[in-house]
């Protein structure tokens, strides 16, 4: 199957009210409670309307989370394009990702909590999406702690998405740039204690 593409300014305007309705609502409710009908009537579109953008709802939602991993390899490849170097580089890259969670957190919520509910060529795409994002910041990470194994390099990133990712579960009171400067202390702290950077430098 195929997403049928905008053929104008309109069209693609639709499309992003669509996807952005979509992504509250099964942010709030969950992939399976949500219809086409309701993703239709809260973008404001009959629903068939909405068949003329995705041919189905999961084809809707492998938009909604292709979209939100490519927007975080691509936030990592343009910090690691800066020219930054050390634990600059990887303080960067956290912020940048924190960022663009909190950004998208209907989006991150949904990806946390229902990609399973993709059909299997759609899953196979988002884990291998996954995967590079994964295998750029462990990579990254060698480069700063070349002593650092891979088993350890790969607990920390883990480690670090968990915490970035953990605050689009719940309802956060705090302004978002507020946010975006907690979150990226503490996991600037997990990734420098799970790294051992502080140790590094003084020895």
């Amino acid at each position: 199957m195929t997403i049928t593409q905008p053929k104008s300014a309109r069209g693609h305007n639709r499309r992003e009210l669509i996807l952005r309705s979509a992504a509250e609502l099964m942010a709030e409710r969950g992939y399976p409670a949500v219809s086409m009908t309701q993703i239709g009537a809260a973008a404001g579109i009959v629903g068939s309307g909405v068949y003329r953008h995705f041919e189905s709802k999961s084809m809707l939602l492998s938009a909604l989370l292709d979209r939100v991993v490519k927007n975080m390899l691509a936030g990592t490849r343009a910090v690691v394009a800066s020219g930054l170097t050390g634990p600059d580089l990887l303080d960067e890259m956290i912020r940048a990702q924190t960022q663009i969670a909190i950004d998208n957190r209907s989006l991150v919520a949904v990806y946390l909590r229902d990609a399973g509910n993709l059909p299997v060529e759609g899953l196979r795409t988002l884990r291998r999406q996954q995967r590079q994002l994964v295998e750029e910041w462990i990579f990254q990470g060698e480069s700063v702690a070349p002593y650092a194994g891979e088993m350890q390099l790969r607990t920390v990133v883990h480690a670090v998405f968990a915490l970035i990712n953990s605050v689009c579960t719940y309802d956060n009171p705090l302004p978002s740039a507020r946010l975006v400067e907690s979150i990226s202390t503490m996991a600037r702290a997990t990734l420098h204690a799970g790294l051992g950077l502080e140790t590094a430098s003084t020895n």
